[in-house]
């Protein structure tokens, strides 16, 4: 299948444009949609960062499916950067949160998109926003974590994605790596079984031999077969909730 792509814009709650980059198939559709949350680099033209995106959001317009990756760090020069292995900046939770929410309404007022057949995927920090909007977007059918933090790290007061699990109302799909340093197994752990007590369906995977950032291809800690079998499952997983009979939730 021949993926179009092409820059857009929408506008925010407060009405600033957010460019972004979209990946569809080819023809008139309606199409189940993937909203896409990206890594630390946003789409800076790095290879871990707008290449890497550009190249997930086209495997997903050859599956068949409309691929968005809103650029939420540029909407208000937000790009956090690296500091003594620290990062710092970025937007707040919350306001990024409503930025993908407008994306995701954006998304379904397209002719071509399935409006009640919209998911969403992130990576670390954007895996952290795939775990929040499944409890603070609605209009979200699916998520998908790719080793995006539940916990918050210490000193930060603001909602951790762990708190908000008895608000989730979409199935939730984990992918983590069992030597990432900045995520135990132990917390994964802690999300598996809070999503188990509220009753939330989900799928956690844990990869042995993979560390943080195993998927990202244009880095040094790609981890192939880790890669590979998560594309997979996470494929799988958006096929069963978002291109079946019934989307499924709660």
């Amino acid at each position: 299948m021949t993926a179009i792509t092409e820059t857009v814009s929408f506008a925010a709650a407060d009405g600033l444009p957010v460019k972004s980059f979209l990946a569809r198939p080819e023809g008139d559709g309606p199409f189940p949609a993937v909203l896409m949350c990206y890594e630390f680099w946003g789409m800076l033209d790095v290879p871990g960062g707008g290449p890497h995106m550009r190249d997930v959001a086209g495997r997903f317009a050859d599956a068949g499916y409309v691929a968005l990756v809103p650029d939420y760090y540029a909407t208000r020069g937000q790009q956090p950067t690296m500091e003594g292995g620290t990062i710092s900046g970025g937007p707040p939770d919350d306001e990024a949160d409503r930025d993908l929410c407008d994306a995701v309404r954006w998304l379904q007022r397209q002719a071509y998109v399935q409006a009640d057949r919209v998911g969403v995927i992130g990576w670390c920090g954007g895996g952290r926003h795939a775990l929040f909007l499944a409890a603070r977007c609605p209009e979200i059918r699916a998520a998908a974590s790719f080793y995006g933090r539940p916990v918050n790290r210490p000193g930060m007061e603001a909602a951790s994605p762990i708190d908000l699990v008895p608000q989730m109302r979409c199935p939730v799909f984990g992918a983590y790596a069992e030597d990432d340093r900045a995520i135990p197994s132990e917390t994964v752990g802690e999300l598996e079984r809070a999503l188990e007590q509220h009753r939330v369906p989900h799928e956690i995977h844990i990869y042995p031999g993979a560390g943080h950032a195993f998927m990202n291809d244009q880095r040094d800690s790609y981890h192939e077969p880790s890669a590979t079998d998560s594309w997979r499952r996470v494929l799988e997983f958006f096929e069963r909730h978002l291109k079946g009979a019934v989307p499924a939730g709660r």
